[in-house]
């Protein structure tokens, strides 16, 4: 296998995050000189919605909106205190170091927020192992939408034989990428969808397992 296509977070990474918690709210009125911060927050969030199915939002514009001089620190602001924990699952290191020294060639595309994950991605040191990131925010929508997965094909001219993707979310990562044309591997991680099955995942994907390291074996023996 020449390209390995990779889901971000609950597949490569784990991470805690809690935007109800009241002490973060609080402290996000108190940041942005706004009371009823929240609901300023889900109200603009609201109006970046297009109504396209798997429409994204970039909630970088939200918060060009609350913080007009100072967006992207705003937002990392509000991540930074939002996230509890944020970690590579054991052996994902490992695994993409081997993959490379193999010859393949790595990529994410992962439903995610740019002005969260980049960052993210840089506190990991793992962005020097990928050919190319593709976040849904950028993209203007997200997974298990076939727009979204046709774009890295096309993007990086991948031959879709040789392409795999690796994702947690029965639904999103395996479905989007049988739709998309793409074979995938399935990985059941602390964060996948409490309905996720090993059995449904395995009907429609090559591998599927809630062990990281036999996901790993597996990778490497394409």
């Amino acid at each position: 296998m020449k390209n390995f296509i990779f889901d971000f977070y609950g597949t490569l990474a784990d991470i805690r995050t809690d935007e109800n918690d009241e002490k973060f709210r609080k402290r996000m009125a108190k940041y942005f000189g706004c009371a009823d911060f929240w609901k300023r927050y889900v109200s603009l969030c609201k109006e970046q919605e297009t109504g396209e199915e798997y429409c994204e939002i970039d909630l970088l514009k939200v918060f060009e909106q609350l913080s007009p001089d100072n967006s992207a620190q705003a937002a990392k602001y509000f991540r930074d205190k939002s996230r509890s924990k944020l970690k590579l699952y054991a052996g994902a290191r490992a695994m993409l170091k081997k993959l490379r020294k193999g010859g393949a060639r790595l990529f994410i595309l992962s439903n995610a927020q740019a002005c969260f994950t980049v960052e993210e991605l840089k506190k990991l040191k793992i962005t020097q192992y990928f050919d190319g990131i593709e976040l849904s925010s950028d993209f203007g929508k997200k997974k298990p939408s076939p727009q979204f997965f046709g774009h890295i094909v096309d993007k990086y001219s991948l031959d879709k034989t040789q392409t795999i993707y690796i994702g947690n979310d029965f639904c999103t990562d395996i479905l989007g990428a049988k739709a998309a044309g793409l074979n995938s591997a399935y990985i059941k991680s602390n964060l996948s969808p409490k309905a996720d099955s090993l059995g449904q995942a395995l009907a429609v994907c090559g591998f599927a397992t809630d062990n990281f390291n036999q996901l790993v074996k597996y990778l490497l023996s394409l």
